[in-house]
């Protein structure tokens, strides 16, 4: 007696992806942005202040995109999203503190700075 032919072996279903790209991009955003931006006098602005809001926005996409990926990149996810709040507060402090020292020493009449151009230009941003 003949056997039926052997049925076709079933394919393997495809592998999850593994990574997080989103923890990633938000792990590196907010470490450039707090350690290389933030604290540069006059850019920190214009670079640390984007870079923390990637920072946080990635994060929060790869902390809720973790779920569907067996929890890859939740960690990352979370440490973009401190490093993105840290950059943010940096910034701004860095800015504040720069604006008061600069404004101190346009009130000071003992300095060269005082009644200059850019101490009005200070006065009147205020």
């Amino acid at each position: 007696m003949a056997y039926p032919p052997a049925p076709a072996p079933i394919p393997e279903p495809l592998p999850a992806k593994q990574g997080n790209g989103f923890a990633v991009a938000a792990l590196v955003l907010g470490l450039v942005g707090l350690i290389v931006f933030s604290w540069i006098p006059g850019i920190n602005l214009f670079t640390g202040l984007p870079l923390g809001v990637l920072a946080l926005i990635f994060g929060i996409i790869a902390v809720v995109k973790s779920g569907s990926r067996g929890g890859k990149g939740k960690g990352a996810g979370i440490a973009g999203i401190i490093l993105g709040v840290l950059t943010l507060a940096a910034s701004v402090v860095i800015y504040v503190v720069l604006l008061q020292i600069a404004k101190d020493l346009c009130d000071d009449p003992s300095t060269a700075e005082y009644n200059t151009q850019s101490c009005i230009d200070i006065r009147e941003s205020l």
